[in-house]
């Protein structure tokens, strides 16, 4: 191992630098022909506008899926549990195509199929803004789950596999990263530009939807523009790789993955019950404007951000099993002065709280993931991690609309102290397990996250630390 370690190539030594823009991304390598390749500027070029790309299509798709409520409801009269089992089927739609088409996808295709699925993410807000019924409603739900289960499994297979195999190990963390600041760009441009169309528009929810279909289109633009640029091979984002498929039980099998899922997990009910009732609860019980609900989610996704982007920046991060556990603390803070609060302050307090967690939950998760996998794989692991948490939400939207329709929306989001209490400790569990076992001496692929304490007598970080 130590021979091994001393007769590594000069590329893979070298250190990151935060002290020039393009390197921020990382020294990210790439195999054309020879080892040992930078990025040039125009891969650097190609890989800003994944992540505009990635912001504009979150922006607008969070809209989508926090706006169509308040129309169903106000509008069309819709109960919670229908809006709950309409919620379920996007998402049972995002997980079909997740696991039949995103897992599927060559990496040298991701691209191509970028442009086709924010095309038809455009298409599906004219269909729900212009519903006027429960059927013409349902259709666009359905063609908006379609698109996010293309989009962002592939946004994540590009962008976290930038460089290919030659990337150095701990590097995969700063695009991921990146990504989740992307992410969180849009998300909290999104509700601040949705407050200035609801007040252009006299708060007619219609025409936002309308106005909205603006970014995908542009994103689908900006990635006509990535596929120009791509395809001169002189400066590639990443090599062709083919897809090689890995089983759901296979990928349960990797402790890393068990951490990065529960993880994930661990926030999925607070989320799904903020994305799909939080502007409901925020109108009808705290008694806020529909641009009033807008600034809370502002205030949530700009949190979130903040977040991201101090992840972004300081990634590696090390100790990734204690910002989870701090990620749990906040999140049933949160939610416990989001269920008791009465005053707009309280909702805003809350709402910033719980806008942290979701900050840290994603990139950490990802970037496990993306550690601990070879680039061939990441298409088929990212599905199946998307597709868990999509399968989870698939129970909880129509379970949380039930609960608001018997039970009132304060006793509904006070109970989702439970599954967070439940995943936090379950992803303890796993991460000592795994810990036990590198001691006992199974080492497993498990990425940056856990490495054996000593090697060669040389003292190095232990699994708990690492994670």
């Amino acid at each position: 191992m130590a021979r091994e370690a001393t007769c590594r190539t000069t590329p893979e030594r070298l250190p990151l630098s935060a002290d020039r823009w393009g390197e921020l991304l990382g020294r990210l390598e790439v195999v054309k022909g020879q080892r040992g390749r930078s990025l040039g500027l125009r891969a650097v070029l190609v890989l800003a506008a994944l992540l505009g790309v990635t912001m504009l299509a979150r922006s607008s798709q969070n809209m989508g899926q926090t706006t169509f409520p308040l129309l169903a409801a106000d509008l069309l009269r819709l109960r919670a549990s229908t809006i709950g089992v309409l919620t379920a089927a996007s998402g049972a739609v995002a997980v079909v195509t997740m696991a039949a088409v995103s897992a599927r996808v060559p990496t040298r295709q991701v691209r191509h199929a970028l442009v086709v699925a924010l095309v038809v993410l455009a298409g599906a807000f004219p269909l729900v803004g212009d519903a006027h019924g429960l059927f013409a409603l349902t259709i666009g739900i359905l063609v908006l789950g379609l698109a996010g289960g293309l989009v962002f499994p592939a946004l994540v297979t590009a962008v976290g596999g930038i460089g290919g195999e030659e990337v150095v190990r701990g590097s995969r963390d700063r695009p991921i990263a990146l990504l989740g600041v992307s992410l969180s760009l849009g998300l909290a441009i999104g509700p601040f530009v949705e407050t200035a169309v609801l007040a252009l528009s006299h708060a007619n929810l219609r025409t936002a939807f309308r106005w909205f279909a603006l970014g995908p289109l542009a994103a689908a633009l900006a990635m006509a523009v990535v596929i120009v640029l791509g395809a001169d091979g002189s400066a590639p984002v990443a090599p062709p790789v083919p897809v090689v498929r890995v089983s759901l039980r296979r990928a349960l099998a990797d402790r890393a993955f068990e951490v990065a899922l529960l993880g994930q997990l661990l926030y999925t009910a607070p989320f799904a019950a903020v994305v799909v009732f939080g502007a409901l609860f925020a109108r009808h019980v705290y008694g806020l404007s529909l641009s009033q609900v807008q600034i809370a989610f502002g205030v949530f996704f700009a949190m979130s951000f903040l977040v991201r982007s101090i992840v972004a920046w300081r990634s590696p991060i090390r100790h990734k099993l204690a910002w989870f556990h701090l990620s749990a603390v906040l999140t049933l803070a949160g939610l416990v002065v989001l269920a008791a609060g009465r005053d707009m302050a309280e909702l805003l307090v809350a709402m910033a709280l719980l806008g942290v967690p979701h900050g840290l939950t994603f990139p950490l998760s990802m970037g496990i993931v993306a550690e601990g996998r070879p680039h061939s794989e990441l298409a088929s692991v990212n599905a199946h991690l998307s597709a868990a948490v999509q399968v989870v939400n698939l129970v909880l939207a129509p379970v949380l609309g039930l609960g608001i329709d018997d039970l009132g929306y304060r006793v509904t989001f006070a109970l989702l102290v439970l599954p967070v209490a439940v995943a936090a400790v379950a992803q303890h569990r796993v991460a000592q397990r795994s810990a036990g076992r590198h001691q006992d001496g199974e080492h497993e692929a498990q990425g940056s996250w856990a490495a054996p304490p000593v090697v060669q007598g040389a003292a190095r970080r232990g699994p708990a630390e690492s994670i």
